[in-house]
């Protein structure tokens, strides 16, 4: 654990929105505040949080969801400038049950999409990037994770960070637990060594996450630019 304290923005209508801004780097320093936000979907904003989320001047909004989620629950922010559809999962990937299988599953099958993801954070226009999917958990959690590391996060940080998401997320999950089915082996909430675990993954079986990355398509200039970004 860490004494990382998230900045959670008041979103009405989300649940599980904060800028990665203060998170501590492991050779000192911090990530910079305004320039990466996770969240939950848009679709669950009120008016009042569209009008909180567009003010936050993003310059992109990166929707990680399958296409048949987003016809489902449209974004409120889809119509904004910047806005992008970049799904890390493709049609017909399964999910696995037990977490930790379930993020590593995704990694190894699409390294091209989480590139792509991890890519438009760090070629997007000077402002603040949104990153989101359906909870703000899953797959937000990974791109933020690898994005993060590539920048030379705290991987206790990074858990810290990670493990938030149930702590926003229990009023909602609490109010639909009585009709919500629960997949086999995810019974909990995944916990911090689910991210740990997967960052693991990646470094056992690629080395590294750059390397990993490097093989989906990320370029030398794309992690260069993400650091500047995020810590400069």
């Amino acid at each position: 654990m860490t004494d990382y304290t998230p900045l959670h923005l008041d979103w009405p209508g989300c649940l599980n929105v904060r800028d990665l801004g203060g998170l501590p780097l492991t050779g000192g320093g911090t990530v910079r505040e305004r320039a990466l936000v996770r969240s939950e979907s848009p679709s669950f904003l009120t008016d009042d949080g569209v009008v909180a989320a567009t003010t936050y001047g993003f310059s992109r909004i990166i929707d990680l969801r399958r296409p048949e989620e987003i016809e489902l629950y449209p974004s409120r922010l889809a119509d904004l400038p910047g806005h992008l559809h970049l799904p890390v999962q493709a049609a017909g990937d399964p999910e696995e049950g037990p977490w930790v299988h379930l993020y590593t599953g995704l990694l190894d099958r699409r390294p091209e999409l989480f590139a792509r993801a991890v890519a438009a954070v760090a070629d997007a226009p000077e402002g603040p990037v949104l990153v989101h999917c359906a909870a703000g958990k899953d797959r937000t959690g990974l791109v933020v994770a690898l994005a993060l590391s590539l920048v030379g996060a705290d991987l206790d940080a990074l858990a810290d960070d990670y493990e938030i998401t149930n702590q926003r997320l229990a009023p909602r999950y609490t109010a639909r637990a009585a009709d919500r089915e629960v997949l086999a082996g995810r019974e909990i909430p995944p916990t911090r060594h689910v991210i740990v675990g997967a960052m693991e993954h990646l470094r056992m079986r690629h080395g590294s996450v750059e390397a990993y990355l490097s093989h989906g398509g990320l370029t030398p200039g794309h992690v260069r630019a993400l650091r500047a970004r995020l810590t400069g």
